[in-house]
């Protein structure tokens, strides 16, 4: 009989992480099977695990000898990861990790060159929304002229609950830049099928009390030629959004616009198209699930892995550095 994902034994280690509500909703959607949860902080471990029906542990060794999963979903402190992903490279343990996979590019390249032929998938989640997938059918890399992202998500005090180390650089590796404009770097290369840019500039705002940068921007060129201005920040988005949210992609011959709730085509010569939709970049996290194991166990690679993490980490080192410079 074919192997289905619901028969895959699935552990997710580091349940604190604030993006793990996200894949347990494909969990209980898709009824998946979840064999055990850790966590340095006990208490977390076991109300997740209570919610899961499934044992809970205080560190990810004990759980990945004791339940030997099929496939783990790994969140960790960003100093932690590259640790995390050895554990599971020397188990021949196939996972998914959240970015950016440790502090500085050195760190993907070295679990890359382990795991080179091990299926590793990261949650670049735009590139499994149907908005993105269909500007790419439609749009040839070429005729991307620029693209200006801008993602501004809520205040760094979010993070003291469950992630505190999120506001230290030495842990974290950086702010909003390295946790949001990592999603944008990954989809611009996507889109013009680039592996590499040039970073123009860089600037970075310290103005809270936390170590990190709390609003940056940048200015890059890729190699295909198009440029990109990216935004990113901590801040106070509408009190009615959880996110400020705004695209726009200039073409030969077309603009296109995202922002709150819609997204607006105006080609030369054809009438403009605006399509009612959501933008919550959330709804693509089961997405992200669903595929990554079907994929896995399709024999494919996933549609995100080391090498496309690898290409954001480089350009995300050469911003960070610009951005200290100031």
């Amino acid at each position: 009989m074919k192997q289905t994902i619901q028969d895959l034994r699935i552990a997710f280690v580091g349940v604190s992480h604030w993006h793990v509500p996200l894949y347990l909703r494909a969990v209980h959607s898709d009824r998946l099977r979840v064999v055990g949860v850790s966590d340095p902080n006990p208490a977390i471990a076991e109300q997740t695990a209570a919610g899961l029906s499934c044992p809970a542990y205080s560190d990810a060794l004990t759980l990945l000898d004791a339940q030997k999963p099929d496939f783990v979903f790994a969140f960790a402190p960003h100093h932690e990861m590259p640790a995390l992903a050895d554990m599971l490279l020397e188990r021949d343990i196939p996972f998914a990790m959240e970015k950016p996979m440790g502090l500085c590019a050195q760190d993907v390249e070295r679990i890359l060159k382990k795991g080179k032929d091990a299926f590793c998938a990261v949650p670049f989640v735009w590139r499994y929304s149907e908005l993105v997938r269909g500007f790419k059918a439609r749009v040839a890399p070429e005729d991307i002229v620029h693209l200006a992202f801008r993602f501004v998500a809520g205040p760094p005090s979010r993070y003291l609950a469950n992630c505190p180390w999120m506001l230290k650089t030495a842990l974290a590796g950086g702010g909003s830049m390295t946790n949001l404009g990592v999603h944008f770097l990954d989809m611009a290369m996507y889109l013009t099928d680039c592996t590499d840019a040039k970073v123009l500039a860089s600037s970075y705002q310290r103005h809270t009390e936390y170590d990190i940068e709390c609003y940056a921007s940048a200015l890059l060129q890729f190699t295909g030629g198009a440029s990109m201005t990216l935004e990113t920040g901590y801040a106070y988005p509408m009190e009615v959004t959880q996110r400020d949210n705004r695209w726009n992609i200039v073409t030969k011959n077309g603009y296109y616009t995202l922002e709150q709730d819609y997204f607006e085509e105006r080609v030369y010569g054809e009438k403009t198209v605006r399509r009612v939709m959501s933008t919550d970049s959330d709804v693509y996290y089961p997405v992200f699930v669903r595929e990554t194991l079907r994929q896995y166990l399709a024999g494919e690679r996933p549609l995100a892995g080391l090498p496309e993490m690898l290409a954001v980490r480089r350009l995300l080192d050469e911003m960070n550095r610009m951005g200290a410079e100031q």
